[in-house]
């Protein structure tokens, strides 16, 4: 839970030690701290009308595929935290669930404290959404619309007083990507063309409430939501085989009925600001149904083949923490804490086929999978924060004690029992002439999930299959960055070098299954070093232009222990030139270019390609009313082209994105003050600054 600071409150090292950087009283588009950069949602203009998702694409080395995931220096394995506890969803559909309208900033850290969750090898992403910063009424709606279909409307209530803050939102969505697909395969000899249309959808209908408490001794926040999530996604194809032509169409649907409580206290012990902290969340999935199907016609509208398979399930997860922490000096803190994680899943798997002969789909009972799978893990954790003059620093070290257990009665178990050490330690040296050195490093795995691990078979599309692995092991990561960052005068420069070296990387491999079908299965496909160098300039080039130019560089070297993969050297990176144009008082503009460099994969390479977008803000209402429109791609030059090869098998894809997708939104923000907030009252500048969840 996000801990609020009281006006008059000391501020909490991490995260107020190395101060932000501003340009001529300019707020920039990221800001540093000591082990974290900040995105200001409110300076990304082609963000409008999305989510969480399009105001990160602005960071060097993040990279948007074409079903819409996003990676982040070459990893799509990241944790995702809303003001400062878990979503309750992961990955990019926590991403999207999150409209940019309603953030206020995303902060990426990318060595994270031990104090923190250790999973997702690149850190983790906190979403920091708008707060009410006066005692009164605060109300925020906003709308969008786009030519792809895409529709969301959010609104948030929130009323404050003194002490007290009471806040209800909801949020409904239905966010469509949609594009282009061919591919060409030659699995054990046949070949096969696929041409048609694929899309990906993510829709949500969340509500949310919640009751906030603060005072000089006593902070209090409890927060309930909950709602339903459907992702579908699928595809409608011509192909063509030795055999002829053929009307292929398949479907994907995650259906997620969701809970979520979470509560934080935090009892200040002392005028020296000693505390401690409890908390607790927890999550219940009361229902969700993972729904598969392809289907084969001939052009004469006859089924000829077909599958459907249900994976119905119910699950819950709960975090805890107790925290202490000591202020034994001015500048020092020490904090000590213990966390605990369980995570619990029951269901069953099962498949039906299309009968030809009897015109029916036939249920495959020997395939009938039920299963159960567990998670616990129990953590104790030491941090140290500190400052001496010019010099910040933190160093921890986290205990994991780690439960895994899956069961699938009719295919095999899994039961493990492990301890782990994740340490961490950050530096920082700042100086008037040279500016600021910041030295970061930590520990970090990939734990497989029960998806990873589940050994049957899934359909992506008749032609494509996908299995998990149930001897999957967890991978490790260690990184280490250096950064440098300096203002001269209007410019203000920033360069970081980082290193990441991975054991046991977790991957895909595609292999020849059937004559015409491929299967992707993953494995521990090896070991490898990422080492790669971003730099971001940005300067104000006149009083109305604000140009901010970013890339990154990355060497990768893979080193194969997987039969069919292939160890590799590659050079990959990325270019983005960013325009902010200031037209009027209350208008503004923005261009966008953007270069992503071709890259390996496991198995083969994926091209290069650039990209080009276009957005303009007007403001109404002295400022209460936005309205925004976003043209992306505007040059229709994003395109995806990937080859894998292996033995038996050679498999090369082409995606467009279709073409236009212009956004429209429309934000308002209403505020009716009662009263000038008071000393001790909910701050408007609370931030994500060490709770695990």
């Amino acid at each position: 839970m996000l801990p609020l600071k009281g006006a008059g409150e000391a501020l909490l090292p991490d995260t107020t030690l190395m101060r932000e950087v501003s340009v001529n009283g300019q707020r920039q588009r990221i800001t540093y701290r000591l082990d974290r950069q900040r995105i200001d949602a409110s300076q990304v203009l082609t963000a409008q009308g999305g989510t969480a998702l399009d105001v990160l694409r602005s960071v060097p080395g993040v990279v948007i595929d074409a079903d819409g995931g996003l990676s982040f220096r070459g990893s799509q394995e990241f944790l995702v935290y809303v003001d400062g506890k878990p979503s309750p969803l992961t990955g990019t559909e926590a991403l999207q669930m999150i409209g940019a309208a309603s953030i206020r900033n995303i902060e990426i850290l990318t060595t994270p404290s031990a104090k923190y969750k250790t999973d997702g090898e690149v850190g983790i992403i906190n979403i920091v959404t708008r707060r009410a910063e006066t005692d009164g009424w605060d109300v925020m709606v906003n709308g969008t619309a786009s030519t792809w279909g895409t529709l969301s409307l959010d609104t948030k209530i929130n009323y404050r007083t003194g002490h007290h803050n009471i806040y209800v939102m909801g949020q409904g969505s239905d966010i469509h990507n949609k594009s282009q697909f061919q591919q060409e395969k030659n699995a054990v000899g046949a070949w096969s063309y696929a041409d048609g249309t694929r899309f990906r959808n993510f829709r949500t209908f969340i509500g949310q409430g919640g009751y906030e408490f603060n005072n000089e001794r006593h902070r209090l926040s409890i927060d309930l939501q909950g709602g339903r999530t459907i992702n579908p996604r699928g595809g409608d194809m011509m192909y063509e085989t030795a055999e002829g032509l053929f009307d292929s169409h398949d479907r994907y649907k995650l259906t997620k009925y969701l809970a979520q409580a979470a509560v934080d206290y935090t009892w200040k012990l002392n005028e020296r600001g000693d505390e401690i902290n409890l908390s607790n969340r927890l999550r219940y999935d009361r229902f969700s149904e993972e729904y598969t199907e392809s289907n084969m016609f001939s052009l004469a509208g006859e089924r000829l083949e077909g599958t459907r398979g249900y994976e119905t399930e119910h699950h819950w997860d709960c975090d805890g923490a107790i925290a202490y922490k000591l202020h034994y000096r001015p500048q020092g803190i020490l904090e000590l804490g213990s966390q605990y994680t369980t995570y619990s899943e029951e269901g069953d798997y099962r498949i039906c086929y299309w009968d030809l002969p009897r015109q029916a789909f036939i249920w495959q009972d020997d395939l009938y999978a039920p299963f159960y799978y567990r998670r616990q893990t129990i953590s104790s954790y030491a941090q140290v924060n500190d400052r001496f003059g010019p010099l910040q620093m933190d160093a921890g070290l986290r205990v994991d004690n780690v439960i895994d257990d899956m069961d699938l009665p009719t295919i095999t178990s899994r039961h493990k029992r492990y301890t782990e050490l994740y340490p961490s330690a950050h530096l920082a040296y700042t100086t008037p002439k040279a500016g600021t050195f910041s030295l970061g490093y930590s520990r970090r795995t990939n734990r497989p999930g029960i998806w990873k691990l589940e050994p049957y078979i899934t359909y992506e599309d008749y032609h494509t299959r996908i299995i998990g692995n149930p001897d999957l092991e967890s991978e490790y990561i260690h990184s280490l960055e250096f950064s440098w960052r300096k203002t001269f005068g209007n410019t203000q420069v920033t360069t970081t070098a980082y290193v990441r070296r991975r054991k046991g990387v977790v991957d895909y491999i595609r292999r020849a299954y059937d004559v015409g079908v491929t299967l992707d299965s993953i494995v521990n496909a090896g070991n490898g070093w990422r080492k790669g160098l971003e730099l971001q300039i940005s300067t104000k080039l006149a009083p109305w232009w604000q140009l901010t130019a970013n890339g990154d560089l990355s060497f990768h070297n893979f080193r194969a222990t997987c039969q069919g993969c292939i160890s590799q050297h590659s050079t990959t990176g990325t270019i983005g030139w960013i325009n902010n144009f200031r037209v009027a008082k209350n208008t503004a503009l923005q261009f966008d270019g953007h270069y992503i460099s071709g890259h390996h994969l496991t198995q083969g390479w994926e091209t290069s390609y650039v990209y080009f977008d276009l957005a303009a803000r007007q403001t109404f209402l002295k400022g209460k009313m936005q309205l925004g429109v976003v043209a992306h791609d505007i040059f229709h030059t994003a395109r995806y082209h990937s080859l894998r090869t292996s033995s038996l098998l050679s498999s090369e894809t082409w995606v467009r994105p279709t073409y236009p997708n212009i956004v429209f939104s429309i934000s308002y923000r209403f505020r009716q003050p009662t009263a000038k907030a008071k000393s001790g009252a909910l701050s408007k500048d609370a931030e994500f600054v060490g709770k695990d969840f």
